[in-house]
């Protein structure tokens, strides 16, 4: 039988379904590229929008024609839209399975285990021994699509419960890998040719690994980064996500120190006005972003830093919309990933807050914070006019080869060669654009 998953939302979402692949293959399950052969459909969702789950439910129509010409198709849903139980139709409720008649079970993705069983029951399959073996979700292999940029987890689940955030409800608290595991997976990668390691965890920062060494008095995190550098193979080390509430000094300190730590860091600010971040849980001030900037800045000076914004919070006013912005501006923020807000039920906010900001006001909001980003990014982009920059080739399209520098930027030159993916190649600068720098490649 042949299976398709669908992934959507964060790095994490991605590294959950590499191991979701590990599993159905383990079964038997044989990949396809798209829903029209598929026997077996898994949608592996984002919920920080309403607008990411309108999406899901929007491919009902799609699916019930599949299973009418399929008697054997199977759908299921994992991903921050499953938040309360796991199961097939029939045996547990959920609100998806009533707005979608077509899905035929759903799991939490802290419950991936459970899917052989599932699936014995949808398919008649007998699994294989291999899964039995696996214990837990960590100690579950990825099956790595892309075999020079891999993402792995640090923790799972969050426990800090910002008032927007539906994440710590459907994920549950946090819980961290040995750094052992971590280090062995980086080690597998790294011999199979892996050139950047993405680790990723709701919240990195507060990483806290049973096999730490005691005697040292560098952060758990700052430990792992720096046995993740020492391996053979490993060039590029980036991480998603940090609170600006526990980002440690140590952590800043290995910039400019590691030889693999990339001149780019994401910081989440979400806000840059103080009252709007005490509504949203956040539990810092734009003095605390400031203050790591500037530490960040010290050490490297042209440092990237990218950020999230959501902008029409509940309560946000013109005011405090600005001071956003003026803190953007401030800190030269040069890629945000903005999002207009939009409530969770469950959440706190949903509970406490009035979603009080017109979809006018939102949309214009977003417009406006855009236009701000866009002249930042220009502005940022011209120190490489000239330059050269070394660029992971991540993909061949309409002529181009394109990629990311070090420092988070997409770069392209003309090409046409697939060969070159995952491989590194270095260009002249000719002509630095608000979101790509483009030039010739040079020896």
């Amino acid at each position: 039988m042949k299976y398709f998953i669908q992934t959507y939302g964060c790095q994490m979402n991605y590294s959950d379904s590499e191991r979701i692949v590990t599993v159905l293959e383990k079964m038997g399950y044989e990949k396809t590229n798209g829903f029209q052969d598929a026997d077996l459909i898994i949608l592996n969702t984002c919920s920080v929008k309403q607008k990411a789950e309108d999406r899901i439910y929007g491919l009902g129509e799609i699916f019930a024609p599949l299973k009418e010409k399929n008697l054997n198709l199977k759908i299921g849903i994992t991903g921050c839209m499953i938040r309360e139980a796991s199961g097939i139709r029939g045996d547990v409720k959920h609100d998806v399975l009533n707005i979608m008649p077509t899905i035929d079970f759903v799991f939490r993705i802290k419950d991936l285990m459970q899917l052989p069983e599932i699936l014995n029951k949808l398919h008649k399959t007998e699994g294989a021994e291999g899964v039995k073996n696996l214990c837990d979700y960590f100690h579950i292999p990825p099956t790595i699509a892309n075999l020079t940029q891999v993402f792995i987890p640090v923790s799972k689940g969050c426990n800090n419960f910002c008032s927007y955030c539906i994440v710590p409800y459907a994920r549950g608290r946090e819980e961290c890998r040995p750094m052992a595991d971590i280090l062995d997976e980086v080690k597998k990668a790294a011999k199979r040719g892996a050139k950047e390691i993405n680790l990723v965890g709701q919240n990195v920062s507060t990483y806290n690994a049973p096999d730490a060494d005691p005697e040292s008095k560098e952060s758990h995190f700052a430990q792992l980064l720096r046995r993740i550098d020492a391996v053979e193979g490993v060039d590029r080390i980036r991480f998603y996500t940090v609170h600006p509430k526990d980002m440690t000094d140590d952590v800043i300190d290995l910039y400019g120190e590691l030889k693999s730590m990339v001149p780019h860091i994401h910081l989440p600010i979400q806000s840059g006005s103080e009252t709007v971040l005490k509504r949203m849980n956040r539990n810092y001030s734009p003095d605390r972003l400031r203050e790591l900037v500037r530490k960040l800045r010290n050490r490297l000076p042209h440092m990237s830093i990218s950020s999230d914004i959501i902008v029409g919070f509940c309560g946000e006013t013109e005011e405090e919309f600005q001071e956003s912005c003026d803190l953007v501006q401030e800190l030269k923020l040069d890629l945000l990933y903005i999002s207009k807000y939009s409530e969770r039920k469950g959440t706190l906010a949903s509970e406490k807050y009035e979603d009080d900001v017109p979809a006018d006001v939102k949309k214009d909001r977003f417009f406006r914070i855009t236009e701000l980003m866009k002249d930042i990014s220009h502005e940022y982009n011209q120190q490489f006019k000239g330059e050269k920059v070394k660029i992971l080739v991540e993909r061949i399209r309409k002529g181009y080869a394109d990629g990311k520098t070090p420092e988070f930027k997409m770069a392209r030159f003309k090409a046409d060669d697939p060969k070159l993916i995952g491989k590194y190649v270095t260009i002249k600068v000719d002509k630095p654009m608000e979101w790509c720098l483009e030039g010739d490649v040079v020896a």
